[in-house]
């Protein structure tokens, strides 16, 4: 399947985007949950901090070895049918967490409960990618990417308050379970809109089925978009690294704990889904590429503003929330720089190998920024990031310039092979195989014309 020709649903009304957003909730909420709610109670209970991060830190080994078993909801039940499935689980899981009382006995139970509820919850994001490759354009991918990213910030920031908050004021915590487990079922209503995706080798064997899922990744992987997302995927920028010592930073800024708490939270949430939405618009006015490298130099600037910024409440809110925003607009403007090659089939198995990929070299970025933060404090950390990132983008412009060139001699060499290769008999062709040619030329310009969308 090319890349360069995903199905356009041009039949029917493309469904607004605010669907996707809805749908890829529960996924957020899976996640937010655990580490807002149970880490704030499980500190309140006398959990240590290493027991907290044991509970919290099995929603990221689900989330960031998803792509293994991504091609479980691309090749097996269709996408609505895994969406019911998983939402069903992920509710169940939320109730659990709620009703069993956080202690020192029951961590290790709470941790196992909340890989399996992210487990589950991953097949949530395999189905909402695959229904929104299947029911978008390449116009409208963008804009869908945005509310998409914007939906599962927003679970995981404000989503993991609202269920501390219905803890804390309901008669009984497994109270608050339920209310969530209603939000997230009825996250499950949008599919009513949505047309399902044709399933893929209904009766081909597990075999087969891996094959196939071999040959989509390889298809969008030898092609000249999939080389510039990969080079793009695991590059050190947009990795928001600061973002994880800026509660640490609160009082080099005079911010009480109070101001530390309303900017990393609600404002937070808000910030990063506004950068969603921005970044998705970005991604479909621009280059998704330019889109996307744009979007991670802004973070590069908010870096330096933090550095520079006057040491008060005021502006730590301000600098930081701006480079919360840019971190909106990284994840959006990546979605949909990937969206925009991966087609309609297998697009969960591909989809979730640029994410993974992205995660786990952003790792690297991650340990920098605390070796630097420790030898150089704030500041050192901050310049870290932004040089970092100057010469990452640097490098991607050079490795592009190689790629498009590689291409460019590529397609030179074809076409004078073809002219060497044609005979006095090939040139006397009929009119039935001269009328072929303009027919195949006439192709290259659609292509074209896809790709520089992307």
């Amino acid at each position: 399947m090319s890349v360069a020709d995903p199905h356009v649903p041009n039949d029917r009304e493309v469904p607004h985007p605010w669907v996707w957003a809805v749908l890829y909730f529960p996924l957020g909420l899976a996640i937010g949950f655990p580490s807002v709610a149970l880490g704030y109670l499980g500190a309140r209970a006398g959990l240590g901090v290493s027991e907290i991060a044991a509970i919290v830190g099995m929603t990221f080994l689900a989330s960031g070895w998803k792509f293994l078993w991504a091609p479980i909801g691309d090749y097996t039940l269709t996408r609505k049918s895994w969406y019911l499935i998983a939402v069903l689980l992920v509710a169940l899981g939320l109730i659990a967490m709620t009703g069993i009382p956080i202690s020192k006995k029951t961590a290790p139970l709470l941790s196992a409960l909340t890989f399996l509820t992210t487990v589950a919850a991953t097949f949530i994001a395999f189905a909402t990618e695959g229904l929104m490759a299947h029911n978008t354009t390449q116009s409208t991918r963008g804009r869908a990417a945005g509310w998409f990213q914007s939906g599962n910030q927003f679970g995981q920031t404000a989503g993991g308050g609202i269920g501390l908050w219905l803890i804390q004021h309901m008669p009984s915590s497994w109270m608050a379970g339920l209310a969530l487990a209603a939000i997230v079922m009825a996250c499950a209503l949008p599919l009513i809109r949505l047309e399902e995706p044709p399933r893929l080798l209904g009766g081909a064997s597990v075999g087969d089925r891996v094959r196939d899922a071999w040959r989509e990744l390889a298809g969008v992987l030898r092609a000249r978009t999939g080389r510039i997302a990969l080079i793009l995927a695991i590059l050190p920028i947009g990795t928001g690294a600061a973002q994880f010592l800026f509660s640490a930073v609160g009082p080099e800024f005079s911010a009480s704990a109070d101001v530390v708490s309303a900017v990393l939270g609600l404002g937070g949430g808000l910030a990063i889904v506004a950068g969603c939405f921005a970044g998705g618009r970005l991604a479909d006015r621009i280059s998704k590429p330019v889109a996307y490298s744009t979007a991670c130099g802004l973070g590069l600037v908010a870096c330096i503003l933090i550095a520079f910024a006057p040491r008060t409440s005021a502006g730590y809110a301000a600098t930081t929330l701006f480079y919360t925003f840019t971190l909106g607009m990284v994840a959006a403007s990546f979605t949909g720089l990937v969206l925009s090659i991966i087609g309609d089939k297998a697009a969960a198995t591909k989809i979730n190998l640029f994410f993974a990929l992205n995660t786990l070299f952003s790792m690297g970025m991650l340990r920098a920024a605390g070796w630097a933060h420790d030898l150089w404090s704030t500041n050192g950390m901050l310049y870290t990031e932004a040089i970092t990132g100057v010469v990452a983008l640097a490098v991607f412009a050079a490795l592009v310039r190689r790629v498009r060139g590689a291409e460019r001699r590529s397609q030179e060499s074809g076409v004078r092979s073809q002219e060497k290769s044609q005979e006095p008999g090939a040139r006397s062709q009929g009119p039935e195989a001269r009328s072929r040619k303009p027919g195949a030329r006439s192709q290259e310009p659609g292509a074209r014309r896809d790709q520089c969308k992307f």
